[in-house]
């Protein structure tokens, strides 16, 4: 009876591979949004940049300014941007 029931399931099973696929949606594993937040303040003025970071409500913090770099805590905030700095330009940000 229960060799019955096997051979049953396996051959309804089988029956679900392959086949034709043209009525089901293709699917992309890739994530919808890959860029990166702290990407959108790269070009901005300093002033820009901080002004915007703060209308986001995202705390900030400038790292390196031209030649001068800055020191920073290691503690990891999710959501805090970091600014590089060259001759009034942001030149990268990062998050964390």
């Amino acid at each position: 009876m229960v060799v019955g029931v096997v051979i049953v399931g396996a051959a309804w099973l089988g029956g679900c591979g392959g086949g034709d696929d043209a009525g089901r949606p293709e699917v992309d594993p890739a994530p919808q949004e890959t860029r990166d937040p702290a990407a959108a303040y790269v070009g901005m003025t300093k002033r820009a940049a901080i002004a915007a970071a703060e209308a986001d409500g995202r705390p900030w913090r400038i790292g390196r300014e031209d030649d001068e770099q800055f020191l920073v805590t290691q503690d990891f905030i999710e959501d805090r941007v970091t600014f590089e700095i060259d001759d009034g330009e942001v030149t990268k940000a990062t998050l964390g």
